[in-house]
């Protein structure tokens, strides 16, 4: 068995995948649509959180994917 065969590497990918998701499903929601957001009064700075969000899922899949998924 491998590393990427077993539930903890595939419980891993899949939080950082839903974290990605999350991001940019919230990302979308405030660039499509910030004025129905009104509890949050500082939207750059929600912005500046779900972008490093995204960045640190996006660059662990692509660790996990280097080294984990070789054949």
């Amino acid at each position: 068995m491998t590393s990427k065969d077993t539930k903890f590497y595939k419980a891993l990918k899949k939080y950082y995948e839903a974290q990605k998701e999350e991001s940019l499903a919230t990302m979308d929601l405030y660039f499509q649509n910030a004025v129905g957001i009104g509890e949050h009064s500082n939207i750059l700075n929600e912005l500046k959180e779900w972008t490093q969000k995204l960045c640190e899922a996006d660059e662990a899949l692509g660790v996990l994917e280097k080294y984990f998924e070789k054949d």
